[in-house]
């Protein structure tokens, strides 16, 4: 083991932790809050990137504090296509996500774990801790996470089984599972998930859903379904990748490259509203555009709402008749189909994330996310993903 991190009188800062987070009400288990107390992060995430994008490296004063916070610390990053841009491809997740993930997981003695994200591992020794490492599978798609993350479970003692692989894929060899928690974001159930869980298990996964982060709680009712609700709490997660060299998941971009001449239109709909944070609205927006993204601020002076084929931009300043000029480019008229999301929106009273609830068959075109009531009136199908299709 390194000196420095060797050295470290850390067991008052993960006590620490773990007392903010009994506080926040998000770690309600005493047995969660022992593993949190006596699993050392700093082990699991010996350099990390500070909020100013500076190295901290073990040893410093702020890592040490930067590690035993309740923040997203992020570990890995490659170059975008580019070449310029870097993206974020690996990460320890914000300690309070984790363990309202850890608690909706709702484990017990002799539950076999299937982790898909291994990271960094802390996440994994968190499940040996609970359940005892025979119990606790992992995959990642990154080989040189899994050596380092083998590496850093084994210096305390702890020796679950990982294997490099597509998370999508699942773990057949050993399944079934009682359990699957997924520590990146996906747009759609990999049908093996749905397969090799057990009867009466459990999934708990964030839904890829842009700026909404909706956590997804789901059920085996069947032995080819799952359904379940949609958790308030929200969990921003980097996507599930499919190759280890991509750091963009299925369905992401860079950009957005639109072809054509511009198109006009007018709006009676304040851009503005899309700038403040709403989570609840971006679910709903994503359901009506899974690939949608919004940009802009009040000193750019518009807002740009775009996926990857089409793009529409909306000055923040309207007309002197009250309305605002819109600009179309591409294929898709974008920004009609976000009017009409608002209106139904608002006419379906504003629905925050926990009336909508998603039913899933090992099936990719027959899985959606509803609303209120699985047989309601109200449904949308979650977005078919190519690195997923059978």
């Amino acid at each position: 083991m390194d000196t420095v991190i060797d050295d470290i009188d850390w067991e008052p800062h993960a006590a620490e932790l773990a007392a903010q987070l009994v506080t926040q009400g998000v770690l309600t288990d005493p047995t969660w809050a022992t593993a949190f107390t006596r699993t050392p992060r700093h082990l699991f995430t010996p350099r990390v990137l500070g909020d100013d994008g500076a190295l901290l490296l073990a040893g410093q004063r702020r890592w040490l504090e930067a590690v035993y916070c309740d923040t997203a610390l992020l570990t890995q990053t490659t170059p975008a296509g580019d070449g310029e841009q870097e993206l974020p491809t690996s990460s320890s997740s914000k300690p309070a996500v984790m363990a309202v993930m850890l608690d909706r997981l709702n484990t017990h003695p002799g539950h076999r774990v299937l982790e898909i994200g291994t990271g960094t591992g802390y996440n994994t020794a968190l499940l040996c801790h609970r359940l005892g490492e025979g119990n606790v599978y992992s995959v990642d798609i990154h080989p040189g996470l899994i050596e380092a993350a083998r590496e850093h479970l084994a210096q305390i003692g702890c020796h679950p089984r990982l294997i490099t692989g597509d998370g999508a894929e699942g773990w057949a060899g050993h399944a079934p599972f009682d359990r699957i928690l997924t520590t990146c974001a996906i747009a759609q159930i990999p049908p093996e998930w749905i397969r090799q869980l057990a009867d009466g298990g459990r999934i708990i996964a964030p839904l890829d859903a842009g700026d909404a982060g909706p956590l997804l709680v789901l059920d085996k009712t069947a032995p080819d379904e799952v359904t379940g609700r949609i958790d308030p709490y929200p969990a921003w997660f980097m996507p599930l990748r499919q190759h280890a060299e991509n750091p963009l998941g299925p369905g992401h971009s860079t950009g957005f490259t639109t072809t054509g001449m511009a198109h006009y239109g007018t709006t009676t709909l304040d851009p503005a509203s899309l700038l403040a944070h709403n989570p609840d609205l971006a679910l709903f927006l994503w359901l009506h555009l899974p690939a949608l993204r919004v940009a802009g601020d009040q000193q750019s002076g518009s807002v740009v709402v775009h996926t990857p084929d089409s793009l529409a931009e909306v000055q923040l300043t309207p007309g002197k008749d009250g309305s605002w000029e819109v600009v179309h480019r591409g294929p898709r008229r974008l920004w009609d189909t976000i009017e009409h999301a608002i209106t139904a929106f608002q006419a379906l009273g504003r629905p925050d994330r926990s009336r909508f609830g998603v039913t899933a068959m090992d099936d990719l075109d027959h899985q959606c996310v509803w609303l209120d009531d699985p047989n309601g009136a109200h449904s949308f199908p979650l977005p078919r993903v190519a690195a997923l299709v059978d």
